[in-house]
């Protein structure tokens, strides 16, 4: 018996598209450069643009010292 499937939608490889997309756009960006493109385009889906909005508020942490 063979169960074989086609796949409609490859999850990891649409992942992997979006993410070498936006890598190949901030790459030659400074740190303040991508935190302003990423104000610019806030997230569309709600639980990101949830999850983006309660890490501005949280601001960045603080380094703490290698032991």
């Amino acid at each position: 018996m063979s169960n074989s499937t086609t796949k409609v939608f490859d999850a990891v490889q649409m992942m992997r598209d979006a993410r070498a997309v936006v890598s190949a756009m901030i790459t030659s960006m400074s740190v303040d450069e991508q935190n302003e493109w990423l104000r610019a385009n806030p997230p569309t889906d709600p639980t990101l643009l949830r999850l983006f909005r309660l890490a501005a508020q949280q601001g960045a942490a603080p380094d703490e010292p290698h032991r």
